[in-house]
């Protein structure tokens, strides 16, 4: 991979001292933008380009491509992919180092000062252009036209996506759990605003992210027409859910209006770089069962047929969709590992054969979930549909379980076998990351993203990308802060938690970023305060509560088993769940890989060669206590944003101390210090009273789909403080004065 850091700009001696007399001249005045606005990608580019200049007080002037050999005097700045002859052409006359061949997404910026100053972004692609452009458009909002740019970058993952449970209707949520979870049900009416849309590419675009992928039990009854064979099962309309949790009519669309909505969508992903593709779960009819001898009976031929000419027509509506993925195993009853697969090829394999081969020059992709499968009886079953040429089938690893903020060495990889099937079958992985750890808070460790990315197994032998995302929470328009900032300005959820959207975005692109980026980027957006201080505080509080969440996500693996925001878990096969307790936790392992020793080994002097809890604990506090030093220094004035954010960091630092004490209180009672304990269990009932205080001002509570509901933040606090007397406490510790 060819890539050098952001950081590596065009500054040294000589370079300053050509560019000094053209840099000297520059003043906010008028700046030329030349580019093709019949490319999408690069108009969006374009677009962030002029609103740099112009909020740096520079007048634009937009010119087509095609006038750039026209070019006078003054300062200009052109973008193009680099087969363009013209701008290579006029580059080079002015002096330029000339562009090598570019690949897919990757591009080049470069800075020439004569007869003035200009920059030239070249794209190996359209793609690659809009990411320059990108990068430009933040240099200018960084620096002004006041640096020199020569370099280049190439993605070194080329699939960064993101994976988005979609509710698409009442009637046809995210998954088999029906109608609960807040942010479920609100989100209904988001997916069918192309606003939402609009406004999720560019930001994420920005971010780097080339995929979307949508993940549905069912998409067909609401995203096809299949209504001439199979009248009447389409859902027409859309029904969702107010704030309240009331049934509501979100819109009339019928089956024909819902199909050019999407189009329009994906249509609209695809000028923003992305690949779209439909992720669904084995056999979940939603409301096409019951209806033309539909079952979910996986021996009922009849729902075999439906779903292979679903997914053919699937693809015969979307010609922007990229790919198809599914799981087999989920609601199969008790299918063997070959079993399953038949049922699995014998519906969606053939629909998707069918139109590969009506369709010869059309690439697709497919993707079969790993989960629950075995990649010997996988390729048996699909071995017609991988030998088409114009197929791609790739399998997908569920690599961090449901706690992808946990250890940079999952093992799930591994012990799968994944490597020996994929090498045996010539095909390569996805790798699905899972995030249900934060939901509300706004988690940002760059380091952390940075050495879990490195970490993947060989890049282009054996993955072909990754999609983060969640399966307990959709994150839609932003709703859960009480603080009306987000609410009146329309936000979205990933524009609240921006950072860490930028961190898993930037750093699957490119590694070796560095963290003066991000630090730029808080200078730019919290100006009020030393970004350095900033960018140390938030790693910090926000390692401190990921280090934590490594110490017990073993056992406890999936969303339903563990949600470390209130310490919640043991949901699955009806139980009603709880706030796991001291006792609960002496039973907790480190997440598979983790090099941790667990609580209870440490207790017992059996952490051999692993890490001790112990370390890990000091390793915690210390983590919490410096990012609480550094936020009591940092003033955030009249910024809004910044207050919320500073409240928030401080949030994760207290849970940073609930974490350490808690786990301290565990050792000890474990090795029969009741004292020690009870102290212990004592000071993290004090820290979790102060994350709950700052956290109920901040946020509301909400119905969960995969953990425990909570009506506030405070749910569980005579929970915790239980715990404290059952270790011989006598009365509530006090929380409102600090140490």
């Amino acid at each position: 991979m060819k890539s050098k850091s952001l950081n590596q700009i065009a500054t040294v001696a000589w370079l300053l001292f050509t560019f000094a007399g053209s840099f000297a001249c520059l003043g906010a005045d008028a700046v030329g933008l030349y580019y093709d606005p019949g490319v999408p990608q690069i108009a969006f580019a374009a677009s962030d380009i002029k609103a740099a200049l112009e909020k740096q007080s520079h007048r634009v002037e937009t010119h087509d491509l095609a006038e750039v050999a026209k070019a006078g005097a003054g300062k200009k700045i052109v973008l193009a992919v680099a087969t363009d002859e013209a701008a290579a052409s006029l580059l080079s006359a002015q002096g330029g180092k000339p562009v090598n061949v570019l690949a897919a997404q990757a591009y080049a910026l470069r800075t020439t000062t004569q007869p003035d100053i200009s920059y030239w972004v070249l794209g190996g692609d359209p793609n690659g252009a809009m990411y320059g452009g990108l990068q430009l458009a933040e240099y200018i909002q960084f620096h002004d036209l006041a640096r020199a740019y020569d370099e280049e970058e190439s993605p070194h993952l080329k699939n960064r996506g993101i994976k988005f449970n979609i509710p698409l209707d009442k009637e046809s949520p995210t998954y088999f759990y029906g109608h609960n979870g807040t942010s479920h049900k609100l989100a209904i009416k988001d997916v069918w605003d192309l606003g939402f849309w609009k406004t999720w590419f560019d930001e994420m675009a920005r971010h780097r992210y080339n995929v979307l992928s949508l993940w549905s039990p069912h998409p067909f009854t609401s995203m096809v027409n299949m209504e001439d064979e199979y009248p009447g099962i389409a859902i027409q309309g859309v029904t969702g859910f107010d704030a309240a949790g009331k049934r509501v009519k979100v819109n009339d669309l019928t089956i024909d209006e819902k199909v050019a909505y999407w189009r329009e969508v994906m249509k609209y992903g695809r000028e923003r770089g992305f690949d779209i593709y439909i992720c669904n779960w084995s056999v979940f009819l939603s409301t096409a069962e019951g209806k033309h001898g539909l079952t979910d009976e996986t021996d009922n031929e009849k729902t075999r047929v439906y779903l292979r000419k679903a997914v053919h027509q699937l693809f015969q509506t979307y010609p922007d969709l990229k790919g198809f993925g599914i799981t087999v195993g989920e609601k199969m009853g008790k299918l063997d590992a070959s079993q399953k697969e038949e049922w699995a090829w014998d519906s969606f394999g053939k629909g998707v054969m069918q139109y590969a081969k009506e369709n010869p020059s059309r690439d697709i992709v497919f993707i079969h979930r790993q989960h629950d499968g075995d990649i010997d009886h996988i390729l048996k079953h699909f071995a017609q549909l991988n030998d088409l040429p114009n197929v791609r089938m790739d399998l997908s690893c569920k690599y961090s379980e449901a706690h992808a903020h946990s250890t940079v060495t999952p093992a799930r990889w591994h012990r799968t076998g994944m490597e020996r099937g994929l090498s045996k079958f010539g095909i390569k992985s996805w790798l699905t990351v899972r995030n249900d750890d934060f939901y509300f808070l706004h988690w940002a460790e760059p380091q952390f993203v940075r050495d879990y990315i490195s970490g993947f197994p060989s890049i282009d032998k054996y993955v072909t990308g990754f999609y983060i995302g969640a399966d307990g929470w959709v994150f839609g328009k932003e709703f859960a802060s009480k603080n009306p900032y987000y609410t009146e300005r329309d936000a979205l959820s990933v524009q609240r938690t921006w950072y860490m959207q930028k961190l898993w975005g930037r750093i699957s692109y490119n590694p070796s970023i560095s963290d003066d980026y991000f630090k730029q980027h808080l200078a730019s957006r919290f100006p009020e305060v030393p970004s350095d201080k900033l960018f140390e505080a938030w790693s910090c509080a926000s390692g401190a509560i990921r280090l934590a969440n490594e110490q017990v996500t073993g056992k406890w693996q999936f969303d339903a088993d563990f949600w470390p925001e209130l310490w919640t878990g043991d949901m699955w096969q009806g139980k009603a769940g709880r706030h796991f307790s001291v006792d609960d936790t002496k039973e907790a392992t480190p997440f598979a890989g983790s090099k941790l020793a667990s609580l209870r080994e440490t207790a017992d002097g059996k952490a051999g060669q692993k890490v001790s809890a112990w370390d890990n604990i000091e390793k915690i506090d210390t983590l919490s206590a410096k990012a609480l030093e550094i936020l009591a220094t940092l003033k955030p004035g009249e910024n809004v944003e910044l207050q919320l954010t500073l409240r928030d960091l401080t949030a994760q630092a207290y849970m940073g101390q609930f974490n350490a004490e808690k786990f301290r209180a565990v050792i000890y009672d474990l090795q029969g210090e009741k004292e020690k304990a009870k102290q212990s269990m004592g000071k993290a009932y004090c820290a979790w009273r102060r994350y709950t205080d700052i956290m109920d001002a901040l946020y509301i509570g909400v119905d969960l789909q995969r953990n425990r509901s909570f009506p506030d933040w405070h749910a569980y606090d005579e929970v915790v403080l239980q715990q404290y007397y059952d270790l011989g406490g006598i009365q509530e510790p006090d929380w409102q004065t600090k140490e």
